[in-house]
């Protein structure tokens, strides 16, 4: 009789599939820890955007709008979008995700940029593709190196712009150049989730060049600025003909009520993004500062997260980072994205931040004490 083996069943790819492993989160504990693991919003939503939640709750028995009209027309209206060539999602990976069913399949090809966004190479292996590297120049996307891999198997490229984790950015003559040298039956997603972060002139977001590439896709989300990561939402922007075959693909009520009312309501609270703005443009001149001061070393950021580099010839990373936990604490190690001598710190409150840089600092002596 055959042993059964649940690994036989599937695609090959998806045997190569590493779980994609979150931000640490200790906050279910009955001690609080000041997470600054996930790149979260440290402010909450304004109280009164919740006032009129009773009525959704109470009508839960009812199936939300599967197209999430309203919510389109919110996004429409602040983004300056044709509201047929946005599609709604369970959080913008949900859109990601729908993308990879949409545009490949197996035994074709599927780039990202090494040191980018772990979720890729996870949905593209599950449509049973093969992934392909493109090596970074100094911790940033290197556009030619991505256009260097392309073959005939290529069907989609993945770009975060900002990039997570090291908070690097694209500018607008170096993507334009580069969607242009992109064959035309190419899928290119810009992944945007931290786009309302930046102000710089020189960068673009891409939705404005949505008209003239047609292989373009937008995503963006409402977990980041809009500190809406609890209720999972996100969407994206293209030409109306692929939204329209993205839409059938699409589960048929991913959004559900609450975020899609919740969505609406904040995205009408300009003091809440303004603030939550210059909070975290204070910190990203801060913040690079003080580690340096403390003996670390940083890269220039344009998210709401600092890249932060441990010399292992002087410190141990994993020493620092325990005593980080320790004081209740959290912070992202990057060795899954093998970024051995580097951890990611979010941007939280002020009082939050400044816990860590005197922790971070009592951590970093200790390490000179015990090298002593």
């Amino acid at each position: 009789m055959t042993k059964f083996n649940i690994k036989k069943l599937v695609k090959p790819s998806i045997n190569k599939i590493a779980k994609y492993i979150p931000g640490e989160s200790k906050n279910n504990e009955s001690i609080k820890y000041i997470k600054l693991s996930s790149n979260e919003s440290p402010f909450k939503v304004p109280g009164k955007i919740f006032s009129s939640l009773n009525k959704i709750v109470l009508n839960a028995n009812v199936y939300p709008d599967g197209d999430s009209q309203k919510l389109k027309g919110s996004i429409a209206k602040k983004f300056k979008l044709k509201k047929k060539q946005i599609i709604c999602g369970n959080g913008s990976d949900d859109i990601l995700s729908i993308i990879c069913q949409a545009f490949s399949k197996e035994n074709t090809e599927v780039i990202c940029s090494e040191f980018g966004f772990i979720y890729y190479p996870i949905i593209a292996r599950a449509a049973g593709c093969k992934v392909v590297t493109a090596k970074t120049k100094n911790l940033s996307i290197s556009c030619n190196n991505i256009l260097k891999k392309i073959t005939s198997k290529t069907r989609i490229i993945f770009i975060a712009n900002p990039n997570n984790p090291t908070g690097t950015i694209i500018l607008k003559n170096e993507l334009t150049k580069f969607l242009d040298s992109v064959p035309k039956n190419i899928i290119v997603v810009l992944d945007g989730a931290y786009s309302e972060f930046i102000e710089d002139k020189n960068y673009c977001d891409g939705i404005k060049l949505v008209s003239k590439y047609k292989n373009l896709i937008i995503t963006r989300t409402f977990s980041k600025i809009f500190a809406l990561a609890g209720l999972r939402l996100g969407w994206g922007y293209s030409n109306e003909e692929t939204i329209q075959l993205l839409e059938k693909i699409r589960g048929p009520f991913n959004v559900n009520s609450i975020a899609q009312y919740i969505g609406c309501k904040i995205l009408e609270e300009k003091s809440f993004l303004k603030n939550a703005r210059e909070h975290n443009e204070k910190w990203l001149r801060l913040l690079p500062i003080k580690i340096k001061e403390i003996g670390l070393e940083t890269t220039k950021s344009f998210t709401n997260f600092i890249l932060v580099k441990v010399d292992p010839k002087k410190y141990s990373k994993k020493n620092i980072l325990l005593y980080l936990k320790k004081n209740k604490i959290l912070v992202r190690d990057l060795d899954s994205y093998n970024l051995k001598n580097y951890f990611r710190v979010s941007i939280g409150t002020d009082y939050e931040m400044q816990k860590f840089l005197r922790i971070l600092k009592i951590s970093v002596n200790k390490n000179n004490e015990n090298k002593v």
